[in-house]
């Protein structure tokens, strides 16, 4: 008995049969009744698709797509999609299958299609099926059948077993017959279906040399072809008679069916199998030769044709990217344009305001100014909040490792030290590179800052900044070999200038945000006693604590009941932060306290007390004012007290130094 290769004769059938829910719509259940738009366009595809004119199937692909796509029928929308892939497979288009699947999987998840996910993995076998890697394409099809539910979609679970039969089927046959046992019984009552599996049974039956079983599988197979012709998939059906007539040892026969077979490669390699039958070593050796031939042309045009796909891809990235550079010197000239025109309106309002002291006209033009200048803040604030989230991030970072190492009984190994240093180090100079921006989005501001104190803030950040970076990569460098006392002092240096840089940079940043004089909206519902307790609970006591050697605690009283709620904004938790590094900073031991209380005009307070220096009462309202440092050795920006004043004149509140509180310095918040 010969023995068929079914690696070339297979496909064909798995082919035909994913299409099957597509052009079962062909045809109104009444005869009587005229096709939807939707079946004429699926017919009009399977007609291109079998004609192989790749132009023809592309546009009416696209058309159908676009007609799913508005109805949103996802189902036959991702099946559509999905016989682009196997019309690309079986024309060896390999590169262009590859990014349909992929784009496919992108679109259904963008589209929270996910259900329709297990295409990806069905187009994926058919991709390594047809290169002949049938280990690959039976890992994918079995991924897909666990993505499926046998019951909604009997369809889909027909074709991936059928399609996973193919896959064993060309080193385990006997694997093959027993996964085509697996199909849905419901779909092999179609006719159309059955006779599709039925030749590929005789197919893999001949290849396991099991007579009996071919015949039998015949004889069905055999029977719809002579009595239900309209409904006879005759995918396969050469190569089914081919094995027929090598069993009636009708080598005439098997050779005409040969003949008819589109397919030259296909089509050889019968002939090759039907010459060795027959003991005619001369014409199977000829036919090996037209088939190693027919081989080698395949493999050029495919190189060809994957050289082709590759050049397009780089042509159109060039083109993109030919694109993009123009885009961007078109939005250059128009930001240049922009700023002339603006300069142009400046110099417009102040000829005007200059020539026309009439009242009507100074309000117009006050109005004017007014817009444009909601207009700046508008961009500014956009700006400087994609500033703050990208460095959300490494100041989390940053204020996450001072923690820890705050904290003198913490270990970390040697071996651990380079990894752990190094998320120091990328966060520092994240803020590094973005230190300018942040700098200038605070000078243009609406109080905006002179030259003098943007360089004060600079040295303030760059100074712990550059000593944090150089501290970090010493430690990466040494490799664990720093004797340990040495290494707490470098550590302790990294713990106080990695909480300094991220406080500093967040507080500058907060600072430019708010310093627009815009009000803050209060739409917060919270637990008043409830809020401050957590905000100083969530508060780590700064680094310099270490170093100064001193005991500090805190504490929190209150005088008003738990159930009371105010209507706030999240912005009084970083005010109250501000007003605790302050008293943080200052302290010299004793109690860091936060206090509530309501007022006599029914609102409530809250205040922040420390233990330490008294300030000078010719210095309490000097240092709310940005930059003020009383101290001339004091290294820090000196922005906090001004924050937390910005930030409560936001939100309709007051802040005040309690000149009458003399164990140390409290700042009380009103008006809450």
């Amino acid at each position: 008995m010969m023995v068929l290769d079914v690696k070339k004769i297979v496909f064909s059938a798995v082919l035909l049969v994913m299409s099957l829910p597509l052009i079962a719509k062909q045809k109104p259940a009444n005869p009587q009744q005229q096709p939807t738009t939707q079946e004429q366009m699926i017919q009009r595809l399977y007609e291109a698709q079998v004609s192989g004119n790749d132009s023809a199937f592309y546009a009416v692909h696209q058309r159908l797509m676009r007609y799913l796509e508005q109805h949103h029928d996802w189902a036959t929308f991702y099946r559509t999609w999905m016989n682009r892939v196997i019309y690309e497979v079986n024309h060896k288009h390999f590169y262009r299958a590859y990014s349909e699947i992929r784009h496919l999987t992108d679109d259904a998840k963008e589209r929270h299609q996910e259900q329709y996910l297990y295409m990806a993995n069905m187009g994926l076998g058919f991709f390594y099926n047809g290169r002949n890697q049938p280990e690959m394409s039976e890992k994918y099809f079995r991924r897909a059948l666990q993505g499926l539910d046998a019951e909604k979609e009997p369809v889909a679970v027909f074709n991936a077993y059928l399609s996973l039969a193919q896959s064993l089927s060309f080193n385990r046959p006997a694997e093959a017959m027993a996964c085509l046992d697996s199909l849905p019984q419901q779909m092999l009552q179609n006719p159309l279906y059955e006779s599709g599996v039925l030749g590929y049974r005789c197919i893999i039956a001949n290849k396991l040399d099991d007579r009996a079983a071919f015949l039998r599988y015949f004889h069905r197979y055999d029977s719809i072809r002579q009595h239900q012709p309209t409904h006879f998939n005759a995918a396969n059906l050469e190569q089914v008679m081919v094995c027929h007539s090598l069993m009636q040892n009708d080598y005439r026969q098997a050779l005409a069916w040969c003949d008819s077979i589109e397919v030259p490669l296909m089509a050889t390699e019968l002939r090759i199998n039907i010459y060795e039958e027959m003991g005619d070593w001369q014409k199977a050796y000829r036919a090996t030769q037209l088939k190693d031939s027919l081989q080698l042309v395949d493999q050029r045009k495919l190189l060809e044709q994957q050289l082709v796909e590759m050049s397009h891809d780089i042509d159109m990235f060039q083109a993109e990217q030919e694109k993009a550079r123009m885009r961007h010197i078109q939005l250059v000239i128009v930001g240049l344009m922009a700023l002339a025109i603006i300069g142009l309106l400046i110099g417009m309002l102040v000829y005007r305001h200059k020539k026309n002291r009439r009242l009507k006209e100074q309000f117009q033009q006050l109005q004017e100014a007014h817009r444009h200048t909601k207009a700046g803040q508008a961009i500014r604030r956009a700006f400087v909040n994609t500033i703050h989230e990208k460095l959300k991030n490494p100041i989390s970072v940053l204020r996450g490792y001072a923690h820890i190492f705050n904290n003198p009984d913490f270990r970390l190994k040697p071996e651990e030290r380079p990894k752990r240093y190094k998320d120091i180090l990328t966060a520092a100079r994240n803020i590094e590179s973005l230190m300018d921006p942040v700098l200038d989005s605070y000078a243009q501001g609406a109080t905006g800052i002179t030259d003098e104190e943007k360089r004060i803030c600079s040295n303030a950040l760059r100074s712990p900044l550059l000593t944090l970076i150089n501290t970090a990569e010493l430690i990466i460098d040494s490799n664990g070999q720093i004797p340990h006392e040495e290494y707490m002092q470098l550590r302790a240096t990294v713990c106080r200038d990695a909480y300094h840089v991220a406080t500093s940079t967040h507080q500058l940043i907060l600072f430019s945000l708010y310093g627009d004089d815009i009000p803050t909206p209060k739409e917060n519902e919270v637990g008043l006693n409830e809020m401050a307790r957590s905000v100083l609970k969530s508060y780590d006591l700064q680094p310099s604590s270490i170093d100064k050697q001193r005991t500090l605690a805190t504490e929190f009283s209150t005088t008003v009941s738990d159930d009371v709620i105010v209507h706030t904004s999240p912005l009084l938790h970083e005010l109250l932060d501000c007003l605790l590094d302050n008293a943080d900073k200052y302290a010299t031991g004793g109690k860091l306290q936060m206090s509530c209380y309501a007022d006599i005009d029914g609102t409530y307070a809250i205040s922040v007390s420390n233990e330490g220096p008294v300030i000078p009462a010719e210095d309490a309202e000097r240092i709310f004012e940005p930059f003020v440092r009383l101290s001339k050795d004091e290294q820090s920006l000196g922005i906090g007290l001004s924050l937390a004043r910005r930030l409560a004149v936001s939100m309709g509140y007051s802040l005040v130094y309690d000149s009458e509180y003399t164990k140390g310095s409290r700042f009380v918040v009103t008006g809450i």
